[in-house]
This record gives structure tokens, sequence and C-alpha cells, in this order.
């Protein structure tokens, strides 16, 4: 067998369309996945925690401080979001890229 063929076979990034395309090439921008840490004073209605995305809605997630359980909720553009096992405010903070739209 001729290994000298080897760099013809493409890796996933060259294999990928659409949204999981996007997911690869704006990794940690467009679609982060990172914990978020907010400052102490965040959370108020007029200063709520600012949840990165590159789209108009992203799914959040939270430990519930009393059942120690994840939860979700769908946080849309354009309006805080109130959630009342923790206290606090979220609000989609929208990425802009020209590259992405």
């Amino acid at each position: 067998m001729d290994a000298s063929n080897d760099n013809l076979i493409k890796g996933d990034k060259e294999h990928q369309v659409g949204r999981r395309k996007q997911e690869i090439e704006y990794d940690g921008v467009l679609f982060p996945r990172d914990s978020i840490v907010p400052p102490d004073d965040s959370g108020t209605l007029e200063n709520p925690i600012l949840v990165p995305s590159g789209e108009q809605v992203r799914t959040v997630g939270f430990e519930d401080p009393q059942t120690h359980a994840i939860l979700w909720f769908n946080l849309e553009a354009g309006h805080p979001h109130f959630i009342p096992n923790l206290g606090l405010y979220f609000k989609l903070w929208e990425i802009k890229n020209e590259t992405y739209e």
C-alpha cells in the first residue's frame, strides 16, 4: 500500500456543510460553549447577564440552587428573561459577523 496518498483524505472540516460547518469555522465566536461566570453586580433588570450568540435564540442551561438539577430555557433576542429560581435576569448579546451573515 502506498502511504504517499494519505494527504488526499480530507478532514472533518472539509466535509461539513451548513450549520455544522459554521460551528467548526466560528468555534468559540458564534457558538461559544464555555460556561459564563458573570460579574457579581450583573443579573439585574438594568444590568442583565449577557449571553453571547450568533443566532436570534440560544438555549441556556443553569444549575437550580435547591435541586442541583440542570434546567434549560430558550433566551430570545430583544428583551431580558427573568429566572425565578435564581432571581436573575439574562439577555441575549447578539454577535455580528459579516462573514457569517
